[in-house]
């Protein structure tokens, strides 16, 4: 696994990295933008912490992006999966230790209900 730098991102893409990683407690791996788009609005309906985060909302466009720096800054791996009409899509999975990750998101207190939800559905 890689070591990335979950200090180095901002708080966004430390919630888009939580809800590929709620996709992940799902079987759902490796995701692609529009999965992880629609866990990002499922968890800020549920938990209005994280609505600081997103200034302006949820959009597929910023997920992607974020997606890409979280790859660029070696949490998740990129990987392409065909989609059901042939298409090649790019796909992502975890490049770190998944336990690291929730812990260390666990500490603040705007992500605390969420990860804890997360983590009930992995078990």
């Amino acid at each position: 696994m890689a070591t990335g730098d979950l200090d180095g991102v901002e708080p966004f893409h430390r919630f888009v990295l939580l809800s590929v990683i709620d996709l992940r407690a799902r079987d759902d791996v490796p995701v692609h933008s529009f999965d992880v788009t629609g866990v990002c609005e499922d968890l800020l309906s549920e938990y209005e912490d994280l609505d600081g985060m997103v200034p302006g909302g949820v959009t597929r466009q910023r997920v992607i992006n974020a997606l890409t720096e979280l790859e660029d800054a070696g949490l998740l791996g990129e990987q392409r999966k065909e989609s059901p009409t042939g298409k090649g899509r790019p796909a992502y999975s975890l490049d770190i230790a998944e336990d690291e990750v929730l812990e260390r998101l666990e500490g603040d207190d705007r992500f605390e209900p969420a990860v804890q939800a997360v983590r009930e559905r992995r078990d």
